[in-house]
């Protein structure tokens, strides 16, 4: 069920990233609409994995993951309108026993940053999850976004409400898989979805996840909010990764959890 590159650094951790979108342009996304373009081009542009260059750390080996469902992306949840996620959790499980991986961290931003704080919500063997700008309301997104290529996600309309609320579904959540991960949300108050994010985190409050989030202070977009503090970004995932404190100069901690991040 999954596609993507494994990079074995020889490793007792394993950092699972999930792709952000923009590996589809435009341009393929009208040709994968009107039916011209082919499987091999679709995954070609899915191939050019984000975050790569992370793997140059070698304190982790990497599986970097493909989101290539519904012709085009699916979220990680869905393929054409139908439900994919306990397959997918299954792969992920098994990828995870493969090498006994004793601490395993999902990571991603963007659509990539929903999936990694999915899978690390529902899969027992995942430790620690690093969620940049996560798409909290997918459906929201979608509307706003990629609205007139909906009928790549949801052909039919069905299951539109059960994805774009699935963090809201009190059933998605196991007490003893959320007590025993860590979450991190990465996000600035200038993000799309920060208003949405924000009720999210009260609700994994209330339900005593180890629930942290990091906010950029500075009033820059969605991708800026990443991309302008990459090296940043790779830190705090070697922090969350090793378990150890965040802390740093750009870093005010206002409560235990909340942090807020200078902008550069």
């Amino acid at each position: 069920m999954l596609n993507g590159k494994f990079v074995d650094n020889n490793s007792t951790k394993l950092t699972i990233v999930f792709q952000s979108a923009g590996r589809i342009s435009h341009n393929l996304f009208d040709k994968i609409l009107h039916g011209e373009a082919t499987k091999e081009e679709v995954k070609k542009a899915h191939e050019k994995y984000t975050w790569f260059k992370f793997s140059n750390d070698q304190y982790s080996d990497y599986y970097f993951v493909e989101d290539y469902y519904s012709k085009s992306y699916g979220w990680y949840m869905f393929d054409e309108g139908n439900n994919i996620i306990h397959e997918i959790n299954n792969s992920l499980t098994e990828l995870i026993h493969s090498k006994n991986y004793e601490t395993v961290t999902t990571y991603g931003s963007s659509k990539g940053g929903t999936a990694a704080l999915l899978y690390g919500l529902i899969n027992p063997n995942i430790n620690n999850v690093f969620s940049l700008v996560p798409q909290v309301h997918v459906v929201k997104y979608i509307n706003q976004k990629l609205l007139k290529y909906k009928t790549l996600f949801f052909p039919d309309d069905n299951n539109e409400g059960y994805f774009d609320n699935i963090f809201f579904d009190k059933d998605l959540y196991d007490e003893k898989n959320i007590k025993d991960t860590n979450i991190y949300f990465y996000t600035g108050i200038n993000d799309e979805q920060f208003e949405d994010l924000l009720e999210l985190y009260k609700l994994l409050d209330d339900l005593k996840c180890n629930n942290n989030i990091i906010i950029n202070s500075s009033l820059k977009l969605h991708n800026d909010i990443v991309m302008d503090n990459t090296p940043f970004i790779k830190s705090a995932l070697k922090i969350i990764t090793n378990g150890a404190v965040m802390k740093g100069p750009r870093l005010k901690r206002v409560t235990s959890n909340v942090l807020l991040l200078k902008d550069k």
